[in-house]
């Protein structure tokens, strides 16, 4: 894929990312709240050294976690679109 491809598809993906992000389904959102709210309630039992290394995996899960979705996201994208450019160069070539 050369440069030109790979940064309108890049930008594709994350205009399709940032869309579902704000579109998410309500199972989804409602999942989320009732995560949010247990963190919330084992924070409260947590010690100070266990505050500060529970908040040190929070962030770095957020991180690994937001890095692997994009990664695997873009990775299927980017194998559909070699694919839907392959066959359509194999087809004009019939």
């Amino acid at each position: 894929m050369d440069d030109k491809m790979y940064t309108a598809t890049m930008e594709f993906v994350t205009e399709r990312v940032n869309y579902h992000g704000e579109n998410e389904p309500k199972g989804l959102w409602d999942d989320y709240e009732a995560f949010k709210l247990a963190v919330e309630r084992l924070k409260e039992t947590l010690t100070k050294e266990q505050l500060e290394l529970f908040l040190d995996c929070e962030t770095f899960y957020s991180a690994v976690d937001g890095g692997q979705m994009r990664f695997y996201f873009e990775a299927g994208f980017g194998d559909a679109v070699q694919f839907i450019m392959g066959w359509r160069e194999g087809w004009q070539g019939h």
